[in-house]
């Protein structure tokens, strides 16, 4: 029996396992795709470059169809179980994968401004996340790899603010 064309999967790991469920999948012997972004860390008025993943909570296995047991998968270590819906874990399509891909340097992560840059264009509408409140904006450019310059209307003035890319969500 031929076994058909390998498919990509979304699997949700626990709160910041990403790397123990990707290891545990490797030992497993299963391709594993976890997308990694670099963002600084500030902290006590220092500042380094971390590498985080581009999906929190989730990675990637390519899997045939006689990999497809969803129970083992389910139970590795620092996994939650694949996406589904009911019965059915969909499939994530190969060129959204590979878009994520093309977008790697060569040190192996995703720099955010040019993910941003494909998301964002001067003027475009976002929505910046301050605690429980959301305020609309219009987003201006970037400052670093992981703060951009959004455009906010403050006691009826509109101002530049600078803000974690982390906190906006496009309109």
């Amino acid at each position: 029996m031929q076994e058909t064309k390998k498919k990509w999967f979304a699997v949700r790991t626990k709160p910041r396992q990403e790397e123990i469920a990707t290891m545990h999948y490797m030992r497993q012997g299963f391709a594993v795709y976890a997308p990694k972004v670099q963002s600084m860390r500030r902290h006590a008025r220092k500042a380094e470059k971390v590498m985080r993943p581009l999906f929190p909570g989730y990675i990637f296995l390519n899997l045939g169809d006689t990999e497809q047991d969803w129970t083992a998968i389910g139970s590795t270590i620092g996994a939650i179980g694949p996406v589904r819906f009911n019965d059915y874990c969909p499939p994530v399509p190969d060129w959204v994968i590979a878009g994520i891909q093309v977008r790697e340097n060569d040190s192996g992560y995703i720099p955010l401004k040019s993910l941003g840059a494909a998301m964002m264009k001067s003027g475009a509408k976002v929505t910046v996340a301050l605690g429980d409140k959301e305020i609309d904006g219009i987003f201006l450019n970037f400052r670093d790899e992981d703060r951009v310059v959004v455009l906010l209307t403050i006691l009826q003035r509109q101002l530049p603010v600078v803000t974690p890319l982390a906190k906006l969500k496009v309109a």
